[in-house]
């Protein structure tokens, strides 16, 4: 008879989930990650299990494997701006950099969901693999049964080895089709124009309220914050998310020690805080503030007196510029970020990231690490610009 640790070796270790379905387990979470999408002066981003970081060269993403091994992947950046010189110009720069920062997000997303499914699936063929040795063991012959146990035991404490080998590559970024990423960010930002800006405006446009005044803005603003919290505090409550939330944690606090020469070591690093002013919630937050001034500045101009499904189409056609506005005092607030003042003006997206942090652990913190270094590393082994002489790979500085 053949043996089970023979049979069980045999058995494929995992089963593998159709395209259709894989795509869909990533397109569903991407929406609640992209909240932590950093904005175009930012390089850290929360992933599924893991941290992305990013430099002005290159980014990395680091990821908690199924086995308890931290997996990275890491490439070279030539960003868009450095091509064309009007991408650096105020205001538009921060829309052109953002776009960039969403699809290195949307491929580190898709790296960790990759790590993540085959976790899945390869406790799914754990389980079933110990479910069939118990059944075969229950099976054998009482003669038998006494000889083969050893042999069934320690097949059982034997965990199905993680799909990732010859047959099963590391996930690549570079696999995830121009496609799959425009169709990721149709829905991503299909979702958040829906819910935070049409929504809000639609639910406002039906109160009786004129819409030419201060009253109208501020209430829409309102409603806006009312459905970002109610949403956060949704989102926080999927297991998933919460991890998320933790890698975010990790993130910051990684970037924190890092920008103020504490050790780059778990423990040290998960002393430091969880709030970054950079942050990506912080972004968010700004986009609502800004947008207020702006939509109010809309409504004394060309809005003065417009039908409602202008004042509605006024809202998504808009966000190019607040988006811009808001990244040019998102990176203003980067270079002074010790100003007391500032961070007085900067407390609401401060408060915020109370929402979309929880606290970590250091072995989160370590996953941070591993991605921050490789991208630091990468930056410092780069020779100097001969276009900018004065820049030293020394002085580099990531930013959050």
């Amino acid at each position: 008879m053949t043996s089970f640790a023979h049979q069980a070796s045999d058995r494929p270790p995992t089963r593998r989930r159709p395209t259709w379905e894989r795509a869909g387990w990533i397109l569903a979470r991407t929406p609640g990650v992209l909240l932590m999408a950093p904005s175009a002066a930012v390089g850290g981003q929360a992933v599924m299990d893991g941290v992305m970081m990013r430099g002005p060269h290159s980014w990395a993403v680091a990821v908690r494997r199924y086995d308890g091994s931290i997996a990275v992947q890491h490439r070279e950046l030539e960003s868009f701006a450095s091509r064309h010189r009007w991408a650096r110009i105020p205001i538009i720069r921060g829309v052109v950099a953002l776009f960039e920062a969403l699809i290195i997000g949307m491929r580190a997303l898709f790296v960790s969901s990759e790590y993540a499914i085959e976790g899945v699936e390869a406790k799914y063929a754990e389980e079933e693999g110990e479910i069939d040795a118990a059944a075969e063991v229950a099976e054998l012959h009482e003669v038998e049964r006494a000889a083969s146990m050893s042999n069934a035991t320690s097949a059982i404490g034997v965990p199905v080895p993680l799909p990732h080998h010859e047959d099963h590559p590391e996930p690549d970024p570079d696999k995830l089709s121009t496609m799959a990423i425009v169709v990721a960010m149709i829905v991503a930002m299909g979702f958040s124009i829906g819910l935070f800006k049409l929504v809000p405006v639609s639910i406002t446009t039906l109160l009786p309220i004129g819409r030419d005044g201060w009253t109208f803005v501020i209430v829409e603003a309102i409603i806006k914050f009312a459905i970002f919290c109610v949403y956060l505090l949704i989102v926080g409550l999927m297991a998933d998310m919460k991890r998320v939330f933790q890698y975010h944690s990790a993130e910051h606090k990684a970037i924190n020690a890092w920008e103020r020469g504490v050790p780059l070591e778990p423990e040290a690093v998960n002393g430091m805080s969880r709030i970054h002013v950079r942050c990506g919630t912080a972004f968010i937050v700004w986009l609502f503030l800004v947008g207020l001034v702006v939509f109010r500045i809309a409504q004394v101009t060309f809005l003065k007196g417009a039908d409602t499904w202008e004042i509605i189409l006024a809202r998504p056609l808009l966000l190019p510029i607040i988006a811009g506005l808001s990244f040019e005092l998102l990176r203003f607030a980067g270079k002074h970020a010790d100003n007391s003042a500032l961070r007085v003006i900067l407390a609401p997206g401060l408060w915020f990231q109370r929402l979309t942090t929880r606290e970590c652990t250091p072995e989160q913190c370590e996953v941070a690490i591993k991605s921050l270094e490789v991208v630091v590393e990468h930056e410092r082994s780069r020779p100097v610009d001969a276009a900018h002489p004065d820049e030293s790979p020394d002085e580099y500085q990531v930013l959050a």
